[in-house]
């Protein structure tokens, strides 16, 4: 009976050892890869940081995000996709990249410095910031009055059949905008025009702001 007793312990020790180097094997990490400068002036410095994220069962490959330091962004903690004085801006997947500079070379036209203290980034909205990175005003194309556009297909957890708030979907994929005829002061004007295929009978909007950005104007 002692010998069966002993046998019977050997199993029970080899699942409390094995269970945390399994759990080892399923925690996130990340790692940089490299960075390459997209701007870089007097008072402010933009650049593309390539990391290396594996989320288990969600992703695994090559990301990036675009930080902006300056004098206003000195006291920014750091955290595992930001450096410290940095503040994140866009990011992305960017698996199979080769390195940051490539990516920074495709990124850097959504990046438009206007002086070295005013910041355009663009993307799914125009993000405008007067102070090199320390705030941003942002105008975002779900703000577009539901006439104005061709709604796309969304789920049924959407409204009006569901709860949520889908409105992204209107401009994402080949509905993205395109921001043209952009225009910053320093006085706090702002103007540009979007085009989107989500916009009625193929219309741009003109899209204006004269109190930097908090609040925005539409017309056709």
């Amino acid at each position: 009976m002692k010998l069966q007793r002993s046998i019977f312990r050997f199993p029970r020790l080899a699942i409390w050892v094995w269970v945390p180097v399994v759990l080892l094997g399923c925690m996130p990490d990340t790692r940089k890869l490299d960075e390459a400068m997209i701007y870089q002036g007097p008072q402010m410095r933009i650049k593309l940081v390539r990391y290396f994220e594996d989320l288990p069962l969600h992703y695994s490959g090559e990301v990036f995000r675009v930080q902006c330091a300056s004098s206003q962004t000195r006291d920014f903690p750091a955290n595992k996709t930001q450096d410290a004085g940095w503040i994140s801006l866009g990011n992305g997947a960017a698996i199979g990249s080769k390195s940051a500079a490539d990516l920074a070379e495709r990124e850097g036209a959504n990046y438009r410095v206007i002086d070295d203290r005013i910041l355009v980034w663009l993307g799914n909205g125009v993000n405008v910031s007067f102070d090199a990175c320390g705030h941003f005003r942002a105008w975002r194309p779900v703000s577009i009055a539901q006439d104005l556009i061709v709604p796309a297909d969304k789920p049924d957890t959407c409204k009006p059949k569901g709860k949520l708030d889908c409105r992204h979907y209107d401009f994402i994929g080949e509905r993205a905008p395109k921001y043209d005829d952009l225009q910053v002061a320093a006085t706090g004007e702002i103007s540009f025009v979007v085009r989107s295929t989500a916009l009625r009978d193929g219309k741009s909007l003109r899209v204006r702001s004269s109190d930097y950005g908090k609040t925005w104007l539409t017309s056709f």
